[in-house]
C-alpha cells in the first residue's frame, strides 16, 4: 500500500462559508421584535414607581432573552443565531434615541458583549471540532 494516501476524516461538521440567507434574516427581525418588547417591559417596570424589587431582575432579562435563545437558534445553524442575536443588539440603538437611553444602550452593550462571546465559541469550537485528525 506504498502509492495510496490514507484520506484524511475530520471529526465535526466541515466549515461552511459565511453567508446571509433569508433564515438569518428571519431571525434579526425575531431578535429585534424581542429586543424591543423586553426594552419596553423593563422601562414600564423601571419607570413605574419610585422602587420596584423587580427592577434589577429585569435587566437581567436582556442576558436570559439573549443567550437562551440565541444558543438553542445556533445549535441548529450559527448563522441564525448571529441573526438573532445581531438583531437583539441593533434594537437597542432606535430603543436609546427614541424611548429611554439607559435602557437601550444597556441593551445594545450587553448583548453585542454577549454575541461576541458566543461568536467566538462557536466560530473556535467549529474550528477545532474540524482541524481534528482522525488516523
Amino acid at each position: 500500500m506504498k502509492g495510496r494516501k490514507k484520506k484524511e476524516q475530520t471529526i465535526g461538521r466541515e466549515e461552511p462559508e459565511f453567508k446571509i440567507d433569508i433564515v438569518t434574516g428571519f431571525f434579526f427581525a425575531i431578535g429585534f421584535i424581542t429586543s424591543w418588547i423586553n426594552m419596553l417591559v423593563i422601562h414600564s417596570i423601571v419607570m413605574g414607581s419610585n422602587y420596584s424589587p423587580a427592577a434589577i431582575p429585569s435587566y437581567f432579562s436582556v442576558i436570559f432573552t439573549t443567550t437562551i435563545p440565541g444558543v438553542l437558534i445556533s445549535l441548529k445553524n450559527r448563522f441564525w443565531g448571529y441573526g438573532y442575536m445581531v438583531g437583539f443588539s441593533v434594537a437597542g440603538l432606535p430603543f436609546m434615541i427614541v424611548v429611554n437611553t439607559f435602557i437601550g444602550g444597556y441593551t445594545l452593550a450587553t448583548s453585542f458583549f454577549l454575541f461576541v462571546i458566543m461568536w467566538l465559541v462557536f466560530w473556535k469550537v467549529w474550528r477545532s471540532l474540524s482541524g481534528i485528525k482522525t488516523e
